[in-house]
Protein backbone atom coordinates (compact mmCIF):
# COMPACT_ATOMS: atom_id res chain seq x y z
CA UNK A 1 0.00 0.00 0.00
CA UNK A 2 1.23 3.45 -0.92
CA UNK A 3 4.35 4.72 -3.25
CA UNK A 4 6.79 3.22 -0.74
CA UNK A 5 4.89 -0.36 -1.23
CA UNK A 6 4.12 -1.31 2.21
CA UNK A 7 3.36 -5.17 2.67
CA UNK A 8 0.18 -5.71 4.52
CA UNK A 9 -1.24 -9.41 5.36
CA UNK A 10 -5.16 -9.88 5.22
CA UNK A 11 -7.90 -12.17 6.38
CA UNK A 12 -10.39 -12.54 3.64
CA UNK A 13 -13.70 -10.15 5.70
CA UNK A 14 -16.44 -12.26 4.02
CA UNK A 15 -18.39 -10.29 6.44
CA UNK A 16 -17.22 -6.75 5.61
CA UNK A 17 -17.67 -4.53 2.89
CA UNK A 18 -14.76 -2.16 3.25
CA UNK A 19 -11.30 -2.86 4.01
CA UNK A 20 -9.45 -2.35 7.22
CA UNK A 21 -5.70 -2.18 7.87
CA UNK A 22 -3.95 -1.37 11.07
CA UNK A 23 -2.17 1.86 11.81
CA UNK A 24 0.94 3.07 12.89
CA UNK A 25 -0.44 2.26 16.49
CA UNK A 26 -0.87 -1.20 16.00
CA UNK A 27 -3.52 -1.09 18.74
CA UNK A 28 -2.24 -3.98 20.51
CA UNK A 29 -1.75 -4.46 23.78
CA UNK A 30 0.84 -2.68 25.99
CA UNK A 31 2.72 -5.83 26.50
CA UNK A 32 3.89 -6.18 22.42
CA UNK A 33 6.79 -4.87 21.74
CA UNK A 34 6.77 -3.01 18.13
CA UNK A 35 8.34 -5.98 16.08
CA UNK A 36 6.11 -8.24 18.06
CA UNK A 37 2.42 -5.80 17.38
CA UNK A 38 3.44 -5.59 13.36
CA UNK A 39 3.33 -9.19 13.03
CA UNK A 40 0.47 -10.07 14.66
CA UNK A 41 -1.27 -7.11 12.71
CA UNK A 42 0.14 -8.38 9.53
CA UNK A 43 2.18 -4.98 9.07
CA UNK A 44 1.08 -1.41 10.00
CA UNK A 45 -0.08 1.11 7.29
CA UNK A 46 1.48 4.56 7.43
CA UNK A 47 0.98 7.34 5.14
CA UNK A 48 3.36 7.34 2.27
CA UNK A 49 3.66 10.93 2.36
CA UNK A 50 1.36 13.80 2.50
CA UNK A 51 0.09 13.58 -1.50
CA UNK A 52 0.04 9.84 -1.82
CA UNK A 53 -3.11 9.49 1.41
CA UNK A 54 -5.84 11.94 1.68
CA UNK A 55 -9.13 11.76 4.15
CA UNK A 56 -11.90 9.53 2.24
CA UNK A 57 -15.41 10.21 2.94
CA UNK A 58 -16.66 8.58 6.25
CA UNK A 59 -17.85 4.58 5.43
CA UNK A 60 -18.30 3.55 9.07
CA UNK A 61 -21.94 2.92 7.79
CA UNK A 62 -21.17 0.43 5.27
CA UNK A 63 -19.94 -2.31 8.56
CA UNK A 64 -20.40 0.07 11.63
CA UNK A 65 -16.56 -0.33 12.18
CA UNK A 66 -15.43 3.45 13.47
CA UNK A 67 -12.30 3.77 11.75
CA UNK A 68 -10.39 6.51 10.26
CA UNK A 69 -11.19 7.01 6.54
CA UNK A 70 -8.23 6.99 4.56
CA UNK A 71 -7.08 6.92 0.26
CA UNK A 72 -3.80 5.74 -0.95
CA UNK A 73 -2.64 3.48 -3.55
CA UNK A 74 -3.27 -0.45 -3.72
CA UNK A 75 -0.98 -1.60 -5.05
CA UNK A 76 -1.52 -5.72 -6.67
CA UNK A 77 1.43 -5.53 -8.34
CA UNK A 78 4.21 -3.32 -10.67
CA UNK A 79 1.96 -3.46 -13.31
CA UNK A 80 -1.45 -2.91 -11.76
CA UNK A 81 -2.38 -0.90 -8.94
CA UNK A 82 -5.34 0.97 -7.90
CA UNK A 83 -5.30 4.47 -7.19
CA UNK A 84 -7.51 6.42 -4.38
CA UNK A 85 -8.61 3.37 -3.17
CA UNK A 86 -10.38 3.70 0.26
CA UNK A 87 -10.22 1.63 3.35
CA UNK A 88 -10.49 2.33 6.67
CA UNK A 89 -7.53 2.57 9.66
CA UNK A 90 -9.66 0.78 12.75
CA UNK A 91 -9.85 2.91 15.53
CA UNK A 92 -10.37 -0.42 17.95
CA UNK A 93 -9.10 -3.48 16.91
CA UNK A 94 -11.15 -6.14 14.70
CA UNK A 95 -13.14 -8.98 15.91
CA UNK A 96 -11.26 -9.34 19.22
CA UNK A 97 -8.62 -12.61 19.32
CA UNK A 98 -10.42 -14.11 16.70
CA UNK A 99 -9.04 -12.55 13.23
CA UNK A 100 -6.04 -10.11 14.35
CA UNK A 101 -4.95 -9.31 11.49
CA UNK A 102 -6.32 -6.52 8.55
CA UNK A 103 -9.07 -7.46 6.80
CA UNK A 104 -10.29 -7.64 2.64
CA UNK A 105 -13.96 -6.61 2.91
CA UNK A 106 -14.98 -9.29 0.17
CA UNK A 107 -18.89 -8.95 1.94
CA UNK A 108 -21.97 -8.65 -0.35
CA UNK A 109 -21.59 -4.60 -0.78
CA UNK A 110 -17.64 -5.61 -1.07
CA UNK A 111 -15.98 -1.77 -2.10
CA UNK A 112 -13.26 -3.75 -3.69
CA UNK A 113 -15.43 -6.68 -5.56
CA UNK A 114 -17.28 -3.34 -7.17
CA UNK A 115 -14.51 -1.20 -8.04
CA UNK A 116 -12.95 -4.64 -9.79
CA UNK A 117 -16.15 -5.35 -11.68
CA UNK A 118 -16.73 -1.77 -12.50
CA UNK A 119 -13.43 -1.44 -13.98
CA UNK A 120 -14.23 -4.81 -16.40
CA UNK A 121 -11.18 -6.52 -14.38
CA UNK A 122 -13.84 -9.19 -13.46
CA UNK A 123 -17.26 -10.57 -14.85
CA UNK A 124 -18.67 -11.25 -11.54
CA UNK A 125 -18.73 -10.09 -7.78
CA UNK A 126 -17.58 -13.37 -7.05
CA UNK A 127 -14.31 -15.12 -4.93
CA UNK A 128 -13.19 -18.69 -3.91
CA UNK A 129 -10.81 -19.70 -1.24
CA UNK A 130 -8.18 -22.66 -0.09
CA UNK A 131 -6.72 -21.88 3.25
CA UNK A 132 -3.78 -24.37 2.66
CA UNK A 133 -2.82 -27.30 4.75
CA UNK A 134 -1.48 -26.20 7.78
CA UNK A 135 -0.79 -29.13 9.66
CA UNK A 136 1.72 -32.45 9.66
CA UNK A 137 5.30 -32.09 8.63
CA UNK A 138 5.89 -29.08 6.87
CA UNK A 139 7.18 -31.07 3.37
CA UNK A 140 3.57 -31.97 3.35
CA UNK A 141 2.06 -27.94 3.96
CA UNK A 142 0.83 -26.04 0.96
CA UNK A 143 0.18 -22.67 0.26
CA UNK A 144 -3.51 -21.46 0.19
CA UNK A 145 -5.48 -19.56 -2.66
CA UNK A 146 -8.14 -16.51 -2.87
CA UNK A 147 -9.15 -16.06 -6.11
CA UNK A 148 -11.47 -12.64 -6.83
CA UNK A 149 -13.71 -13.30 -9.68
CA UNK A 150 -13.82 -16.79 -10.21
CA UNK A 151 -12.20 -20.20 -8.85
CA UNK A 152 -9.95 -23.14 -9.71
CA UNK A 153 -10.92 -25.60 -11.23
CA UNK A 154 -7.78 -28.00 -10.25
CA UNK A 155 -9.13 -27.78 -6.42
CA UNK A 156 -12.64 -29.20 -7.06
CA UNK A 157 -12.88 -32.96 -6.12
CA UNK A 158 -14.90 -34.69 -8.27
CA UNK A 159 -17.93 -35.05 -6.65
CA UNK A 160 -20.56 -32.08 -6.91
CA UNK A 161 -20.94 -28.82 -5.22
CA UNK A 162 -22.75 -28.11 -2.19
CA UNK A 163 -24.66 -24.77 -3.57
CA UNK A 164 -26.89 -22.35 -1.38
CA UNK A 165 -28.74 -19.11 -0.98
CA UNK A 166 -27.15 -16.09 0.87
CA UNK A 167 -28.47 -15.98 3.97
CA UNK A 168 -28.68 -12.37 5.59
CA UNK A 169 -32.06 -12.30 7.42
CA UNK A 170 -31.26 -10.62 10.29
CA UNK A 171 -32.29 -13.19 12.91
CA UNK A 172 -29.85 -15.72 11.43
CA UNK A 173 -27.35 -13.38 13.01
CA UNK A 174 -24.67 -14.74 10.41
CA UNK A 175 -23.28 -11.49 8.63
CA UNK A 176 -21.64 -13.38 5.72
CA UNK A 177 -24.61 -15.09 4.77
CA UNK A 178 -22.95 -18.51 4.65
CA UNK A 179 -25.79 -20.10 7.14
CA UNK A 180 -25.93 -24.19 7.08
CA UNK A 181 -26.77 -26.80 9.14
CA UNK A 182 -24.25 -29.21 9.99
CA UNK A 183 -26.33 -32.77 10.25
CA UNK A 184 -23.91 -34.43 12.15
CA UNK A 185 -19.77 -34.82 13.03
CA UNK A 186 -18.74 -38.25 13.41
CA UNK A 187 -14.76 -39.42 14.68
CA UNK A 188 -13.09 -41.61 11.80
CA UNK A 189 -11.24 -44.18 13.77
CA UNK A 190 -7.91 -45.68 12.74
CA UNK A 191 -9.30 -48.71 12.63
CA UNK A 192 -11.71 -47.82 9.72
CA UNK A 193 -14.84 -47.14 12.48
CA UNK A 194 -16.79 -44.31 12.79
CA UNK A 195 -18.27 -42.93 15.38
CA UNK A 196 -20.91 -39.74 15.87
CA UNK A 197 -20.75 -37.38 18.49
CA UNK A 198 -24.48 -35.91 18.42
CA UNK A 199 -25.83 -39.48 18.72
CA UNK A 200 -28.98 -41.46 16.60
CA UNK A 201 -31.43 -39.17 17.76
CA UNK A 202 -29.25 -35.20 17.11
CA UNK A 203 -30.58 -32.42 15.84
CA UNK A 204 -28.99 -30.56 13.28
CA UNK A 205 -27.56 -27.08 14.36
CA UNK A 206 -26.83 -24.09 12.70
CA UNK A 207 -23.28 -22.83 11.78
CA UNK A 208 -22.10 -19.58 9.80
CA UNK A 209 -19.19 -20.14 7.66
CA UNK A 210 -16.64 -16.82 8.33
CA UNK A 211 -13.33 -17.86 6.39
CA UNK A 212 -11.21 -15.21 8.69
CA UNK A 213 -12.34 -17.21 12.00
CA UNK A 214 -9.70 -18.67 14.01
CA UNK A 215 -9.44 -22.75 13.99
CA UNK A 216 -11.90 -25.26 12.62
CA UNK A 217 -15.02 -24.64 13.90
CA UNK A 218 -16.81 -24.02 17.51
CA UNK A 219 -19.44 -27.17 18.22
CA UNK A 220 -22.35 -27.15 21.17
CA UNK A 221 -20.86 -28.09 24.75
CA UNK A 222 -23.65 -30.58 24.69
CA UNK A 223 -21.30 -32.65 21.83
CA UNK A 224 -18.33 -31.34 23.02
CA UNK A 225 -18.52 -34.01 25.83
CA UNK A 226 -19.17 -36.37 23.95
CA UNK A 227 -16.38 -36.00 21.69
CA UNK A 228 -14.13 -35.98 25.29
CA UNK A 229 -15.90 -38.75 26.79
CA UNK A 230 -15.04 -41.53 23.15
CA UNK A 231 -11.92 -39.92 22.27
CA UNK A 232 -10.11 -39.65 25.59
CA UNK A 233 -7.16 -37.97 25.87
CA UNK A 234 -4.94 -35.74 28.21
CA UNK A 235 -5.84 -31.83 28.48
CA UNK A 236 -2.97 -30.12 28.86
CA UNK A 237 -2.28 -29.16 32.39
CA UNK A 238 -4.74 -31.09 33.74
CA UNK A 239 -7.78 -28.92 33.11
CA UNK A 240 -9.69 -27.55 30.22
CA UNK A 241 -7.01 -24.77 28.74
CA UNK A 242 -7.65 -23.13 25.43
CA UNK A 243 -4.99 -21.99 23.05
CA UNK A 244 -4.18 -17.93 23.23
CA UNK A 245 -2.07 -18.51 19.86
CA UNK A 246 -2.88 -18.28 16.13
CA UNK A 247 -5.91 -20.98 16.70
CA UNK A 248 -7.09 -18.95 19.47
CA UNK A 249 -9.53 -20.42 22.14
CA UNK A 250 -9.34 -23.92 20.57
CA UNK A 251 -8.71 -26.80 23.81
CA UNK A 252 -5.07 -27.80 24.16
CA UNK A 253 -4.02 -31.40 24.83
CA UNK A 254 -0.85 -33.08 25.70
CA UNK A 255 0.47 -34.68 22.26
CA UNK A 256 0.75 -38.01 23.88
CA UNK A 257 -2.56 -40.09 23.77
CA UNK A 258 -4.65 -37.16 21.96
CA UNK A 259 -7.07 -38.40 19.90
CA UNK A 260 -5.54 -40.18 16.46
CA UNK A 261 -8.43 -40.21 13.91
CA UNK A 262 -10.05 -38.13 11.49
CA UNK A 263 -13.31 -35.49 11.32
CA UNK A 264 -15.95 -35.98 9.73
CA UNK A 265 -17.93 -32.44 9.09
CA UNK A 266 -21.77 -33.40 7.26
CA UNK A 267 -23.82 -30.39 6.11
CA UNK A 268 -27.74 -30.84 4.80
CA UNK A 269 -28.26 -32.70 1.65
CA UNK A 270 -25.67 -35.05 2.06
CA UNK A 271 -22.29 -33.25 1.76
CA UNK A 272 -19.57 -34.05 3.88
CA UNK A 273 -16.06 -32.82 4.49
CA UNK A 274 -13.17 -35.15 5.97
CA UNK A 275 -10.30 -33.25 7.92
CA UNK A 276 -7.31 -35.52 8.35
CA UNK A 277 -5.64 -35.62 12.01
CA UNK A 278 -3.30 -33.65 10.85
CA UNK A 279 -5.14 -30.58 10.28
CA UNK A 280 -7.36 -31.37 13.31
CA UNK A 281 -4.43 -31.61 15.68
CA UNK A 282 -1.95 -29.23 15.26
CA UNK A 283 0.87 -27.92 17.86
CA UNK A 284 0.36 -24.64 19.26
CA UNK A 285 1.95 -21.15 17.09
CA UNK A 286 2.33 -18.41 18.93
CA UNK A 287 3.88 -15.03 17.79
CA UNK A 288 6.80 -13.96 20.50
CA UNK A 289 5.48 -10.26 22.09
CA UNK A 290 8.87 -9.37 22.32
CA UNK A 291 10.68 -10.07 19.11
CA UNK A 292 7.39 -10.62 16.69
CA UNK A 293 9.02 -14.31 15.84
CA UNK A 294 7.06 -16.90 15.43
CA UNK A 295 7.41 -20.00 17.75
CA UNK A 296 5.80 -23.61 17.44
CA UNK A 297 5.45 -25.38 20.27
CA UNK A 298 5.08 -28.81 19.87
CA UNK A 299 4.60 -29.79 23.58
CA UNK A 300 1.04 -28.47 23.28
CA UNK A 301 -1.15 -30.05 20.73
CA UNK A 302 -4.17 -27.16 19.70
CA UNK A 303 -7.16 -29.30 19.07
CA UNK A 304 -8.92 -27.39 16.70
CA UNK A 305 -12.03 -26.97 17.81
CA UNK A 306 -13.53 -24.56 20.14
CA UNK A 307 -16.29 -25.42 22.56
CA UNK A 308 -19.06 -22.80 22.98
CA UNK A 309 -22.57 -22.51 24.70
CA UNK A 310 -25.53 -21.24 22.73
CA UNK A 311 -23.82 -19.13 20.36
CA UNK A 312 -24.58 -19.40 16.53
CA UNK A 313 -21.89 -21.95 15.93
CA UNK A 314 -19.01 -20.64 13.26
CA UNK A 315 -17.00 -22.82 10.88
CA UNK A 316 -13.54 -21.40 10.34
CA UNK A 317 -10.88 -20.98 8.29
CA UNK A 318 -9.18 -23.90 8.96
CA UNK A 319 -12.07 -25.76 7.46
CA UNK A 320 -11.44 -24.26 4.30
CA UNK A 321 -8.08 -26.70 4.52
CA UNK A 322 -10.61 -29.82 3.60
CA UNK A 323 -12.84 -28.10 1.57
CA UNK A 324 -12.98 -25.48 -1.07
CA UNK A 325 -15.31 -22.15 -1.04
CA UNK A 326 -16.75 -20.07 -3.61
CA UNK A 327 -19.32 -17.06 -2.97
CA UNK A 328 -20.98 -15.11 -5.88
CA UNK A 329 -23.04 -11.98 -4.46
CA UNK A 330 -23.97 -11.48 -7.87
CA UNK A 331 -25.83 -14.70 -7.97
CA UNK A 332 -26.61 -14.81 -4.42
CA UNK A 333 -25.20 -17.94 -4.01
CA UNK A 334 -21.95 -19.99 -1.89
CA UNK A 335 -20.72 -23.11 -3.08
CA UNK A 336 -18.87 -26.09 -1.33
CA UNK A 337 -16.27 -29.13 -2.02
CA UNK A 338 -14.35 -31.79 -0.98
CA UNK A 339 -10.79 -30.12 -1.59
CA UNK A 340 -8.48 -31.90 -4.14
CA UNK A 341 -5.80 -31.02 -1.67
CA UNK A 342 -3.40 -33.09 -3.93
CA UNK A 343 -3.82 -30.79 -7.28
CA UNK A 344 -1.52 -28.55 -8.45
CA UNK A 345 -3.30 -25.46 -8.26
CA UNK A 346 -3.78 -23.24 -11.73
CA UNK A 347 -6.71 -24.35 -13.55
CA UNK A 348 -8.21 -21.22 -13.34
CA UNK A 349 -12.10 -20.19 -14.46
CA UNK A 350 -14.26 -17.31 -14.47
CA UNK A 351 -17.62 -16.94 -12.78
CA UNK A 352 -20.04 -14.98 -14.79
CA UNK A 353 -23.16 -13.47 -13.05
CA UNK A 354 -25.24 -16.43 -12.99
CA UNK A 355 -22.49 -18.72 -11.40
CA UNK A 356 -21.18 -20.36 -14.82
CA UNK A 357 -17.77 -21.56 -14.97
CA UNK A 358 -15.36 -20.39 -17.97
CA UNK A 359 -12.08 -21.46 -18.59
CA UNK A 360 -9.57 -18.78 -19.18
CA UNK A 361 -6.02 -18.46 -19.91
CA UNK A 362 -3.19 -16.59 -19.23
CA UNK A 363 -1.92 -13.24 -21.33
CA UNK A 364 -0.55 -10.01 -21.01
CA UNK A 365 -0.56 -8.12 -17.77
CA UNK A 366 -2.50 -4.66 -17.41
CA UNK A 367 -2.88 -1.45 -15.43
CA UNK A 368 -5.25 -0.82 -12.75
CA UNK A 369 -6.40 3.25 -12.58
CA UNK A 370 -8.38 4.44 -9.67
CA UNK A 371 -11.74 4.57 -11.35
CA UNK A 372 -13.04 3.06 -14.80
CA UNK A 373 -12.05 5.43 -17.43
CA UNK A 374 -10.79 5.30 -21.14
CA UNK A 375 -7.64 6.33 -19.73
CA UNK A 376 -6.50 4.65 -16.33
CA UNK A 377 -3.93 6.46 -14.48
CA UNK A 378 -0.43 4.38 -15.04
CA UNK A 379 1.30 2.26 -12.75
CA UNK A 380 4.57 0.90 -12.49
CA UNK A 381 6.46 -0.97 -15.26
CA UNK A 382 8.05 -4.09 -15.12
CA UNK A 383 11.09 -1.61 -16.12
CA UNK A 384 10.50 1.08 -13.78
CA UNK A 385 13.12 0.88 -11.17
CA UNK A 386 12.54 -1.15 -8.10
CA UNK A 387 10.09 0.21 -5.34
CA UNK A 388 11.38 1.21 -1.93
CA UNK A 389 11.28 -1.83 0.73
CA UNK A 390 9.75 -0.41 3.72
CA UNK A 391 10.30 -4.38 5.17
CA UNK A 392 13.49 -3.49 5.67
CA UNK A 393 12.82 -1.05 8.31
CA UNK A 394 11.41 -4.01 10.31
CA UNK A 395 12.60 -6.89 12.75
CA UNK A 396 13.56 -10.31 11.02
CA UNK A 397 10.74 -11.89 13.08
CA UNK A 398 8.18 -9.30 12.10
CA UNK A 399 9.42 -9.43 8.37
CA UNK A 400 8.98 -13.58 8.95
CA UNK A 401 5.72 -12.81 10.41
CA UNK A 402 4.09 -10.68 8.06
CA UNK A 403 5.49 -13.07 5.11
CA UNK A 404 2.87 -15.63 6.53
CA UNK A 405 0.07 -13.82 5.18
CA UNK A 406 1.98 -11.71 3.20
CA UNK A 407 0.49 -9.48 0.52
CA UNK A 408 3.15 -9.93 -2.13
CA UNK A 409 0.96 -9.89 -5.36
CA UNK A 410 2.11 -10.74 -8.35
CA UNK A 411 0.03 -9.65 -11.86
CA UNK A 412 -0.77 -11.60 -14.58
CA UNK A 413 -3.39 -11.62 -16.89
CA UNK A 414 -5.74 -14.12 -17.56
CA UNK A 415 -8.20 -14.20 -20.50
CA UNK A 416 -9.74 -10.90 -20.97
CA UNK A 417 -8.37 -9.57 -17.90
CA UNK A 418 -7.72 -12.21 -15.40
CA UNK A 419 -5.58 -10.53 -12.95
CA UNK A 420 -3.74 -13.25 -10.69
CA UNK A 421 -2.13 -12.58 -7.53
CA UNK A 422 0.33 -14.35 -5.70
CA UNK A 423 1.05 -14.43 -2.03
CA UNK A 424 4.45 -15.87 -1.18
CA UNK A 425 4.77 -17.38 2.00
CA UNK A 426 8.29 -17.84 3.68
CA UNK A 427 9.09 -20.44 1.55
CA UNK A 428 9.67 -18.19 -1.61
CA UNK A 429 7.28 -20.54 -3.81
CA UNK A 430 4.02 -20.38 -4.84
CA UNK A 431 3.45 -23.03 -6.79
CA UNK A 432 2.37 -26.12 -5.32
CA UNK A 433 4.52 -29.27 -6.59
CA UNK A 434 2.80 -31.46 -4.02
CA UNK A 435 0.43 -33.70 -6.68
CA UNK A 436 -0.76 -34.65 -4.46
CA UNK A 437 5.51 -22.69 29.68
CA UNK A 438 2.59 -20.37 27.96
CA UNK A 439 -0.73 -18.90 29.83
CA UNK A 440 -3.68 -21.07 30.50
CA UNK A 441 -5.60 -18.45 28.78
CA UNK A 442 -6.07 -17.86 24.96
CA UNK A 443 -5.05 -15.16 22.14
CA UNK A 444 -5.68 -14.62 18.56
CA UNK A 445 -4.41 -15.31 14.76
CA UNK A 446 -3.08 -13.89 11.96
CA UNK A 447 -2.93 -14.68 7.96
CA UNK A 448 -0.61 -16.58 6.36
CA UNK A 449 0.61 -18.10 2.92
CA UNK A 450 2.65 -20.90 4.17
CA UNK A 451 -0.13 -22.61 6.50
CA UNK A 452 2.48 -24.64 9.25
CA UNK A 453 4.18 -21.15 10.68
CA UNK A 454 1.31 -19.50 11.38
CA UNK A 455 2.11 -17.98 14.31
CA UNK A 456 1.13 -18.06 17.69
CA UNK A 457 -0.69 -14.46 18.65
CA UNK A 458 0.05 -13.94 22.74
CA UNK A 459 -3.15 -11.28 22.25
CA UNK A 460 -4.02 -7.97 22.86
CA UNK A 461 -7.39 -7.14 24.52
CA UNK A 462 -8.18 -9.53 26.96
CA UNK A 463 -11.51 -9.06 26.56
CA UNK A 464 -13.89 -11.61 24.29
CA UNK A 465 -14.77 -9.55 21.69
CA UNK A 466 -17.25 -12.33 20.31
CA UNK A 467 -19.05 -11.83 17.27
CA UNK A 468 -22.46 -11.06 17.20
CA UNK A 469 -24.09 -14.36 17.33
CA UNK A 470 -27.29 -15.71 18.80
CA UNK A 471 -29.79 -18.24 18.46
CA UNK A 472 -30.04 -21.76 19.99
CA UNK A 473 -29.91 -24.78 17.96
CA UNK A 474 -32.68 -25.66 15.40
CA UNK A 475 -34.00 -28.37 14.07
CA UNK A 476 -33.00 -29.60 10.79
CA UNK A 477 -34.81 -27.63 7.89
CA UNK A 478 -34.49 -28.94 3.95
CA UNK A 479 -32.71 -25.55 2.52
CA UNK A 480 -32.30 -25.58 -1.47
CA UNK A 481 -29.17 -27.04 -2.49
CA UNK A 482 -28.03 -26.71 -6.53
CA UNK A 483 -25.42 -28.91 -7.67
CA UNK A 484 -22.37 -26.93 -9.56
CA UNK A 485 -20.38 -29.07 -11.85
CA UNK A 486 -16.84 -27.02 -11.19
CA UNK A 487 -15.85 -28.49 -14.87
CA UNK A 488 -18.25 -27.85 -16.57
CA UNK A 489 -17.67 -24.47 -18.71
CA UNK A 490 -19.87 -21.73 -20.21
CA UNK A 491 -19.13 -20.35 -23.85
CA UNK A 492 -18.02 -16.93 -23.33
CA UNK A 493 -14.78 -15.89 -21.87
CA UNK A 494 -14.98 -14.30 -18.65
CA UNK A 495 -12.92 -12.10 -16.81
CA UNK A 496 -11.52 -12.92 -13.24
CA UNK A 497 -9.28 -11.52 -10.67
CA UNK A 498 -6.62 -14.13 -8.82
CA UNK A 499 -4.99 -13.67 -5.43
CA UNK A 500 -2.98 -16.94 -4.49
CA UNK A 501 -1.59 -16.69 -0.65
Amino acid sequence: MGSNYQNISLFVGAEKNETYVYGADGLCKETFSYAGCTTLRGGRYSPSSLASETVAEDRTQSDNIISDWTRDTLHISLDISFNNFTFGIPTKYLDSNWASQAQLGLGRNSSLLGMLKQAGHISSRAYSIFWGLVGGPEDQQTSGALILGGLDQALINTSSAFTQTLNYQSQSFCKSGMLVYVNDIALNWPNGTDTTIMGSQSTAFKACILPGYAGLMTIPLAYWKNFQNLAGGNLYGGAENRSRGIDYWTVQYEPKGVYPGDMTISLDNGFSVRVPNNQLIVPEHRVLESTGELTTNSSISDFVVNPNNDDLAIIGRLFLSSAYLSVNHDSNTFSLWRADTKATMGRLAALDEVNGVSDVCCVNSINTGESPSPSPSPSPSPSSPPAPNTSAHLSPGAIAGISIGAVVMVAVIMGLGMVLLRWKGRRKAVEIDNPGAIDSLPPLPPYHSKPNLRGTVAEMNAENDRLESGGRELKREELPAVELDGSSAVSSVLKSSVIEH
